[in-house]
């Protein structure tokens, strides 16, 4: 096989595990605050994510932290409409909403069935929730309800489509209990982050569903920040 050749499946092989996507989550001994403030956020790593398409003009910087008790997610979100309707726990139509989302593949293990380690969180701007995790027969097990800690802050006004708004802050505080993960420094899980702008939805890993573990990308913990 040509030199070339090799170079050309080398990058497949790569770019198909997963490995396209590595977020370093920093260590923090901070006690963090749950508000829908970031002001302990300062010295995080961040990515961002925004609409390939251009069917939505939101954007979001997503940031990562982690202690020994729980991992940490903040979304700051930029968009200039505020919409959700959805106050009911677990609605079918909440992603039809502006929210956030976020997928976990606590095993990494990168397999195309939504499995039991395998949970996704959407949290909308009126502080609803739908979750679910997987089964033994890969599929959603809806009934599942997480215990994930989150406050929302919306730097405009809700569903008054005449003013332009700014955005929205979502900070979220997951147990390490709930992921069943003992914390270490080096470990990776899978995991994806994705935005619902009034319907229009975009993804981190460029999973389609979705729910497709075996493309998500990695969050890897790293030592405290010097």
């Amino acid at each position: 096989m040509p030199y070339f050749s090799f170079i050309v499946l080398g990058l497949l092989l790569f770019f198909s595990s997963g490995e396209k996507n590595n977020f370093i989550c920093f260590f923090t001994d901070q006690s963090m605050k749950i508000d829908g403030h970031l002001d302990e956020w300062e010295h995080a790593k961040s990515i961002n994510i925004e609409d390939d398409s251009r069917k939505s003009h939101a954007n979001a910087s997503i940031k990562a932290l982690w202690d020994m008790q729980n991992l940490y997610i903040a979304f700051q979100v930029m968009d200039e409409d505020l919409q959700a309707k959805q106050t009911v726990l677990d609605h079918p139509q909440l992603y039809l909403d502006d929210m956030v989302e976020f997928l976990i593949d606590s095993r990494n293990d990168k397999e195309s069935c939504w499995n039991e380690d395998d949970i996704i969180y959407h949290i909308n701007l009126l502080g609803q929730k739908k979750d679910d995790r997987g089964s033994m027969d890969c599929s959603s097990n809806p009934k599942w309800n997480g215990n994930a800690s989150y406050e929302i802050d919306l730097q405009g006004s809700l569903n008054d489509p005449t003013d332009t708004d700014k955005g929205y802050v979502v900070e979220i505080s997951i147990p390490w209990k709930e992921l069943d993960l003992d914390p270490v420094v080096g470990l990776k899980i899978g995991m994806n982050f994705a935005i619902g702008d009034n319907g229009i939805l975009f993804d981190w890993a460029g999973a389609s569903p979705f729910r497709s573990p075996d493309v998500f990308g990695n969050l890897e913990l790293g030592n405290k920040i010097e």
